[in-house]
């Protein structure tokens, strides 16, 4: 069932809550700020159970425009797992539940590490995103078995790389042709670099202007 919310537009209502483009997250974050954007998403979650889905067709989606708007001190914490019901033609996608005061926020696009330019997106449209916003330390990675661990810990990026391909079910995501040991290092920087900016407090485009110039720098 469909119907209209006064903020968010068109939202799709099923048994398991309800569901929003994550594409149209976009130009309503730009329009407030970011504590009216998080109540506006309590709200939401307060009205289906607690159950939202934020759904996206692409393997790059604009993540960071809806987290960017998302008060970090009201996220409890965030989980990254594989799902098998997204895209019948991939071993699976990964998916990144966000726990807020009243539910559980999940986003559903098409991440997928199968090959080397999909690896890349995971990278700079989910964990960059993250890191960004200094929600490092409370994300983790959701095994099939439902068990879980940090996302980073100790500072070690690679652990990081290895354990958020493995849970993609593309461990090969970090051996894959003969410049893998280059695409490792750079996606370890990638991390190293939003996390530094992450620590600054710097949102919206600051913080890829930041995000950018730093790795530039690191790379001349």
């Amino acid at each position: 069932m469909r119907k209209r919310d006064f903020f968010f537009g068109e939202v799709y209502e099923g048994s398991a809550g309800a569901t929003l483009r994550l594409s149209d997250m976009e130009p309503l974050a730009r329009k407030v700020s970011a504590e009216f954007f998080t109540a506006q998403l309590n709200r939401m979650l307060k009205e289906h159970d607690g159950q939202l889905t934020l759904s996206d067709g692409t393997s790059y989606p604009s993540f960071w425009s809806f987290i960017d708007k998302v008060v970090p001190e009201q996220v409890g914490f965030v989980e990254i797992y594989a799902r098998q019901d997204v895209n019948d033609n991939v071993e699976a996608t990964l998916a990144c539940d966000i726990v807020l005061v009243n539910g559980v926020i999940t986003v559903k696009p098409h991440w997928c590490a199968y090959k080397d330019i999909r690896a890349d997106e995971v990278i700079s449209t989910l964990l960059v995103p993250l890191h960004l916003k200094a929600l490092q330390g409370k994300a983790y990675i959701r095994w099939d078995d439902g068990e879980t661990e940090p996302l980073l810990q100790n500072d070690d990026y690679q652990a990081e790389l290895e354990n958020v391909f493995s849970v993609s079910k593309y461990p090969s995501a970090m051996s894959w042709g003969d410049t893998a040991d280059q695409k490792v290092k750079q996606y370890k920087m990638d991390l190293e670099c939003a996390t530094d900016v992450g620590c600054r407090g710097v949102s919206s485009e600051q913080a890829w202007d930041a995000y950018r110039e730093l790795r530039y720098n690191r790379t001349v």
